[in-house]
């Protein structure tokens, strides 16, 4: 395999080609849904899914994000331990098909053809231990590349042998699959990739993130902790307060504070479990609320709303969040956005993107942590 420097060159210059590309006429209005926000080129599990959702990745740009599939499989992922760190995310497709009337649409043959060796070469590059495909087109992709003679309705959650690694089907997270493959077995068929890893020797945890099944907590913890000295502040502030509260308790501990999913998106700082959607799941009694200048996000009222954060963090996470909010929590979006930009890891991908000379957004703020 390639050096970690080459893997990067390589996969840039496959995210290059991909966002030129126009053989498919109804997606050349659509986001190219590849780059450093797919995952890192090392992961064990490559998940591919079908195409990007309109709502979803087609926005966002980052694979099963922002829509209600994009929520099903984080929160299957976040149930079953793993993270966006360790898995790496693509699709059959790499552009939102549309149909006529501007819904989501099944990417024709043609357009799976089209986009083929894209992921092949992500294949390559990743080298993964497992594949794991969502849904028929998925599957069928994946038979393009090495053929093999399964089908999703009999061979749903098996291991088998296929092209050098494990391939495992399984059900797309999407709400129509749900009709076919329930949620909670789909959480059963995600608790069997991560056994299936584990039986072939290769661990999804890493030190210095913590457990998995705590960043929820954690991260539900240090959001009412920043909303509790805050009480109320802009969607756009609480992402950057996150990171920059992140990254304090980090210089402090050498750890991470709740080993969320952090990206580097234009504006600065972006925490992918903070979706509005998801806030109000993570934050019981959470309010998100639409102005005409942006989203804004208002406290709880429950009583035990301090006693809660106590429980859950520590005096250094504490310290880390209530230093940030006080000296960060008045200023404007645009003076917020300079200091997280002045930040160590944001400076890490700004040395990045002048190396590469490519904007690279989406990328991890936390990679080795």
């Amino acid at each position: 395999m390639s050096s970690d420097s080459e893997q990067d060159r390589l996969f840039l210059q496959l995210v290059r080609r991909v966002r030129a590309c126009r053989l498919c006429p109804r997606m050349s209005d659509s986001a190219r849904v590849i780059g450093p926000g797919c995952g890192p080129l090392n992961a064990p599990i490559m998940f591919i899914g079908e195409a990007p959702g309109r709502l979803g990745a087609d926005v966002s740009h980052l694979p099963f994000h922002g829509d209600k599939a994009g929520h099903n499989f984080e929160s299957l992922l976040k149930q079953v331990g793993l993270s966006r760190y360790d898995i790496f995310v693509t699709n059959a497709v790499l552009c939102n098909p549309k149909g006529t009337g501007g819904n989501n649409a099944t990417p024709s043959r043609q357009e799976q053809r089209n986009c083929q060796d894209h992921l092949r070469e992500q294949l390559v590059l990743v080298n993964p231990r497992i594949v794991v495909t969502l849904g028929g087109t998925a599957l069928s992709a994946a038979a393009g590349l090495a053929p093999h003679n399964l089908t999703l309705r009999d061979d749903v959650r098996t291991a088998v042998p296929w092209n050098g690694r494990i391939l495992i089907p399984l059900y797309h997270p999407g709400q129509r699959a749900l009709l076919h493959r329930s949620f909670a077995n789909q959480l059963s068929d995600y608790q069997f990739v991560v056994e299936t890893l584990r039986r072939m020797g290769k661990s999804t945890r890493t030190r210095r993130r913590g457990p998995p099944q705590q960043s929820s907590v954690r991260l539900a913890a240090v959001t009412q902790r920043i909303l509790f000295k805050k009480n109320r502040l802009s969607y756009f502030a609480l992402h950057k307060l996150l990171f920059l509260a992140e990254t304090k308790y980090l210089d402090k501990t050498g750890e991470r504070l709740t080993g969320s999913y952090i990206i580097r998106q234009k504006d600065g700082p972006y925490c992918v479990d903070l979706h509005p959607k998801q806030l109000p799941t993570l934050v019981p009694g959470i309010e998100v609320i639409s102005t005409r200048t942006g989203l804004m996000v208002a406290a709880p009222t429950q009583e035990d709303f301090f006693d809660k954060q106590v429980q859950v963090l520590n005096m250094a996470a504490l310290e880390s969040i209530d230093g940030v909010v006080e000296r960060y929590g008045e200023m404007s979006h645009a003076d917020l956005k300079r200091v997280t930009y002045l930040a160590s890891p944001m400076r890490r991908i700004l040395r990045r993107e002048r190396a590469s000379r490519e904007n690279l957004f989406n990328v991890p703020l936390f990679p080795d942590t």
